[in-house]
């Protein structure tokens, strides 16, 4: 009963700086609602119900929340490494370009064409990315001004692919690929939605997250994070370690990237990504970079994104009001992790000079 309850405290104590983010960020929401003269009840309830009102909206809240937590893992990979991916959109990008250009030209069955866009998927994302980590690693450049300008790179890349080489000859002129055969498109799981079967590889992927710390290259890419110094102490090659975990968390990002297209697209467009990856990086941090509070986190901003369009239509109240709580879910988010590094290096220090004291008073 004892080992229940420790266990059942830790997680409260783990979960709680989030809840409190999210209670503090639609309390601001509906201060600007009650300023803008609506009711905050009517409009949180309209919002909450345009995402969980019915089957359909539930199926359609997971399908938007697949690709963010897919993302949000790769993030937190890297993230638990000290290493600042800023650029989930980009590899996401090149992920779904490499899927769909295999997907248009390999001439396969489905079942044997599916594994080998996956992988198509994994190995774009995952060397775009692997660019940023090779160029930490050997030049000591900054990573997030690198997958920045990555992110740029890879939109404009995909711009110019869509209206070029890869353009659909029978699309009217439209910057789009032609669409992926019908045998490729993700089997949907429930009639008259469209939640596909991604939903199953997503969680799949989730959980082999879980587990993955318990990996020896997981205790390598964490050990590294907590400091660099060690790790070489431990002989763990820490450029490599950097390459690697670039490579893995961005190779997530190219996953999502295929699930978007061969579950919902269908084909490559223009901002095929949709901010994923800006979105994505809030919701590993509200998750603790822990699989199952990216799960949780990812269904939360999917809930908000399908019932603002809801809460649009129904109440007339403008999508911005969920870009605002979702803007200040990202303020105290950021806050709660300042001040953790803030109190943390307080304590470093004050044990830092308590042991130089006591040296210092062994000495005399």
């Amino acid at each position: 009963m004892l080992k229940v309850w420790t266990v059942t405290k830790r997680i409260l104590v783990s979960i709680l700086p989030s809840v409190v983010a999210v209670a503090l960020a639609f309390g601001v929401g509906a201060l600007l609602l009650l300023v803008a003269g609506k009711h905050p009840g009517e409009a949180f309830s309209t919002l909450f119900m345009g995402a969980l009102g019915s089957p359909n909206r539930i199926a359609e809240t997971l399908v938007r929340a697949v690709p963010l937590m897919i993302l949000a893992l790769g993030i937190s990979i890297a993230f638990k490494s000290q290493i600042w991916n800023i650029g989930g959109d980009g590899q996401f990008m090149m992920g779904a370009t490499c899927a769909v250009f295999v997907g248009l030209n390999l001439n396969l069955a489905p079942v044997l064409l599916w594994p080998v866009t996956f992988l198509a998927a994994f190995l774009g994302g995952g060397l775009w990315g692997g660019l940023a980590g090779l160029m930490r690693a050997k030049f000591n450049a900054n990573e997030v001004i690198t997958t920045l300008m990555l992110n740029y790179i890879a939109m404009h890349l995909l711009s110019w692919l869509i209206r070029g080489p890869m353009m659909d000859p029978n699309g009217q002129g439209f910057p789009q690929t032609a669409l992926l055969a019908q045998p490729l498109h993700l089997p949907i799981l429930f009639g008259g939605t469209r939640l596909h079967f991604g939903l199953i590889i997503g969680l799949l992927i989730m959980a082999a997250g879980y587990f993955f710390w318990r990996t020896t290259v997981g205790l390598k890419i964490e050990l590294v994070g907590v400091s660099e110094h060690v790790a070489r102490y431990c002989g763990i090659q820490v450029p490599r370690t950097i390459i690697l975990t670039m490579f893995i968390s961005a190779g997530l990002a190219g996953i999502a990237g295929w699930n978007e297209v061969f579950g919902v697209q269908y084909r490559l467009l223009d901002d095929i990504s949709s901010g994923f990856g800006n979105l994505a990086i809030v919701v590993a941090l509200l998750g603790n970079l822990h699989p199952l509070g990216i799960v949780i986190s990812a269904f939360f901003f999917a809930a908000l994104m399908v019932g603002g369009n809801t809460m649009q239509l129904m109440v007339g109240i403008p999508f911005s009001l969920v870009t605002v709580i979702q803007g200040f879910v990202i303020i105290f988010v950021i806050s709660r992790v300042v001040y953790t590094q803030w109190r943390d290096g307080l304590a470093i220090r004050r044990f830092n000079s308590r042991v130089s004291g006591q040296s210092s008073g062994r000495s005399h």
